[in-house]
């Protein structure tokens, strides 16, 4: 539970930072008012000096009001932006870098509060799975008991033939194993397991099995990641931090695969394709991706699984970052296409390179 809280704060965290980023209009300054942090006369709804808003409130009211609206409300301008974003990437994008802003959410504080949701979504969303014999989150309490006791047998089965034996590895090693099987048993009834909790517990079942095999290539990381996941849920909990906290890194990862296929292509009037549209490009699309992770992520907690959903979901990515490459960057239809077959599979390498520095820094920590 205290995860989840602690998801929710940061999703309600998320919602105000990115308000902050791009605040609301104001209204107008009263009449012959000063700016009450520079002195400066006021003119209208901001200072014209140092840009603090003229209205300044000082009430519990005005506070939760702000907190409601960065939270629900985001300016109205997420009703605007959606749609785009979904449907229309492109025109979003090249609207974006020509400075046509007012009615967009601006594309940092949108991946700033996408990336935060889809971590607050992942905190709550679960399923049910087998894991060994035993049923994790059954609707039937009996058959969960059954089932529980048939796996313990099982194992106990086995190690009076391996104490036979004198084989004292194995003996330990199915001893941990009957002790992961009464965890799970303990956690097993009605509802479903959260997908950390999941994880977790199938990486405490490989560590007793002694399935779990580490090889970095340095053995002082071996070591740490050794130690690491003698505490699963301790690792995975640092990891859910740090990959949030550390989400960003989508961006600058992309910004060399977009620069590979672009440095050599001009615009109508001769000017290069800059880095700064890469950025603008990766973070709407980054987003989008979040998005349908999001989406996805729904769908599987609640057992819709038909191919009706999971063939668009599944062929989105593709779709989306067709069309965002031909709107931003007024591509024709096979100029568009061949880069995005190769942007598809740097977005792989990239998610890949980003797992890795999380898990890295998951162990190192």
């Amino acid at each position: 539970m205290s995860n989840e809280i602690e998801a929710g704060g940061a999703l309600a965290t998320a919602a105000l930072a990115a308000d902050a980023l791009q605040p609301a209009a104001a209204g107008p300054a009263p009449h012959g008012a000063s700016c009450a942090n520079c002195g400066a006369a006021l003119a209208g709804p901001f200072c014209g000096q140092c840009g603090q808003r003229a209205h300044l409130h000082r009430s519990i009211g005005e506070v939760v009001h702000e907190v409601v609206h960065g939270v629900t409300h985001f300016d109205g301008r997420f009703w605007t932006t959606l749609p785009m974003l979904l449907f229309r990437p492109g025109q979003l994008i090249r609207s974006y870098v020509d400075g046509q802003r007012a009615r967009y959410i601006a594309p940092v504080p949108l991946f700033l509060m996408v990336v935060f949701l889809m971590f607050f979504v992942l905190s709550f969303v679960g399923f049910n799975d087998n894991v060994g014999e035993v049923q994790v989150g059954s609707a039937d309490p009996k058959q969960n008991a059954q089932a529980l006791s048939q796996a313990l047998a099982d194992i106990d089965r086995d190690i009076a033939a391996a104490r036979a034996k004198n084989d004292t590895a194995e003996v330990q090693r199915l001893e941990g194993a009957r002790g992961v099987v009464q965890a799970l048993g303990r956690q097993a009834g009605p509802g479903e397991a959260s997908i950390s909790d999941r994880l977790a517990d199938e990486i405490a079942a490989a560590n007793a099995r002694g399935d779990a095999k580490i090889n970095f290539g340095l053995p002082w990381l071996d070591e740490k990641a050794r130690a690491a996941l003698k505490n699963p849920k301790l690792f995975l909990y640092k990891l859910q931090t740090k990959a949030y906290k550390l989400s960003f890194l989508l961006v600058p990862l992309s910004l060399p695969w977009l620069w590979l296929v672009f440095f050599w292509r001009r615009r109508d009037n001769g000017a290069p394709v800059t880095v700064y549209e890469h950025a603008i490009f990766a973070l709407y699309s980054i987003s989008f991706m979040s998005l349908l992770f999001v989406a996805g992520s729904l769908l599987l907690s609640a057992n819709i699984v038909t191919q009706f959903v999971w063939v668009p979901l599944t062929l989105a990515p593709a779709v989306h970052m067709f069309a965002a490459l031909r709107g931003a960057y007024a591509l024709g239809w096979w100029e568009a296409g061949w880069r995005t077959a190769y942007l598809s599979i740097a977005g792989m390498m990239n998610l890949s390179a980003y797992l890795v520095i999380l898990i890295v820094l998951g162990v190192v920590d």
